[in-house]
């Protein structure tokens, strides 16, 4: 995809050792837009400052942000030594919002920079295909790889390519149909907005209690003396029930923000080019990726090429460990930023049986199930039954397929409590069976 590094591709921080300082910024008729921040979707729209301050922290060179308040927010992250400023628009944003009527936008537009490319789906900026090439050709390789995926609903490029169904666009004409730009700020001046408002809410409330406890003591002093000696009456407490104990479906990974995250890890690896080392297969859960390599040549395949291939495709995230043999080598990566949320079931048992059932005859699907049963809490070790034991029953699902997880979205949403469980990927199979889903959907 675009995040494999070049040469001549300008966010990776230095071009023959010379820092870039005027390579994050991009001419827009006669205002400066930066380019090539790092995206990712923000958890908590409520309090984004934790969120940001720890991606920021991660990341020596980070030190500016912006935020997209849409329907699935996100952050960006800018460097100043990329030449990003505080108060500058950001271009994909400015976009993004230019082009909402479309899910999802692949584009690419000359500039008087270089090429810029920026790639949008699902309503999210892809992480890290917010990217300024230098030449055309790399551009071009860029968008072509970014054409094997399909649906895209809209796409932006020159005429001379000839790529299909491809739209010409002026990019200030496009920037010029955005709303309220979205701008870079420091965390500093967020930090102090949120101690100001903090301190302000202090002295409303101060006020307000000043003025009740004062009208207070003057009721209390004019209705003294009327006031007439009464037994104070016992006071019965009432019986506070049990908390009813969540249940299993209220609190499940999203399903769509899991299937991104796991879709654009594992292609990034399956797309890296490792001298010596051949990619096993790929293994997704909420918490996090797990990968294996093995050797391909002998003599050959250095741990070192591993990892130095890993930090030029900004994949450095990926923990890789050396196995004893020093022939193999597996890879571990942490997902943060899943919310979890709430997905009630609507179908009884019966009901779940027979849409299942029809599907698999309709569809002819590799699609298999069975009927399980959960208790929660589970039984004592001792046998018996813990206050409030529930049992819950779910249909435990498993397909094979050649479709990607943005292919399976609709099928997954049309089942009311849905869980994803895992997705595995595996490039060196036959393509019916490259992605294999399983998850669990709870019974009403």
């Amino acid at each position: 995809m675009a995040n494999e590094t070049q040469d001549n591709q300008v966010p990776a921080g230095e071009v023959g050792g010379t820092p870039l300082t005027a390579y994050g910024t991009i001419t827009i008729g006669r205002i400066g837009y930066a380019v090539g921040l790092l995206w990712q979707p923000l958890q908590n729209p409520e309090d984004p400052t934790p969120e940001i301050k720890e991606a920021i922290e991660s990341d020596s060179d980070a030190d500016l942000y912006c935020l997209r308040s849409t329907s699935t927010p996100q952050y960006g992250i800018g460097k100043k030594a990329m030449g990003h400023k505080a108060g500058e628009p950001s271009a994909a944003a400015a976009v993004a919002s230019a082009l909402s009527e479309y899910t999802s936008v692949a584009a690419v537009f000359p500039v008087k920079e270089g090429w810029w490319l920026i790639a949008i789906r699902n309503d999210l900026i892809l992480s890290e295909d917010d990217i300024l090439f230098l030449t055309e050709q790399e551009a071009q390789d860029a968008f072509y790889a970014l054409m094997a995926l399909p649906d895209w609903d809209l796409k932006i490029a020159p005429e001379e390519w000839m790529i299909d169904k491809a739209k010409q666009m002026s990019l200030e004409d496009v920037v010029k149909k955005s709303g309220a730009k979205v701008r870079l700020q420091e965390l500093g001046a967020a930090r102090k907005t949120q101690i100001l408002s903090l301190i302000a809410l202090f002295f409303i409330v101060l006020v307000i209690v000043i003025i009740w406890m004062a009208v207070s003591l003057w009721q209390n002093v004019m209705q003294e003396e009327k006031i007439e000696a009464m037994p104070i009456p016992e006071v019965i407490r009432p019986v506070e029930p049990v908390p009813e104990k969540p249940k299993p479906w209220e609190k499940v990974p999203d399903t769509r923000i899991f299937m991104y995250k796991c879709w654009n890890n594992a292609y990034q690896l399956n797309a890296l080019t490792i001298p010596g080392w051949q990619i096993g297969g790929i293994t997704c859960t909420p918490e996090g990726l797990t990968t294996s390599w093995t050797k391909s040549w002998q003599p050959g395949g250095r741990i070192a090429w591993l990892k130095a291939a890993l930090n030029e495709y900004k994949m450095s995230r990926v923990n890789v460990q050396l196995n004893q043999d020093g022939a193999s080598a597996s890879g571990q990566l942490m997902f943060t930023g899943i919310p979890m949320v709430a997905s009630v079931p609507t179908l009884t048992d019966r009901q779940l049986w027979e849409e299942l059932t029809d599907i698999n005859q309709a569809a002819n699907l590799n699609l298999s199930f069975s009927r399980q049963t959960v208790l929660d809490p589970p039984t004592n070790p001792d046998g018996t039954k813990p206050v409030n034991q529930q049992e819950y029953v779910y249909y435990q699902i498993s397909v094979s397929s050649p479709y990607t997880p943005f292919e399976w979205q609709t099928f997954f949403e049309k089942f009311p409590g849905f869980q994803l469980t895992t997705i595995n990927f595996n490039p060196g199979l036959d393509a019916q069976d490259k992605w294999k889903y399983e998850g669990r959907i709870y019974a009403k």
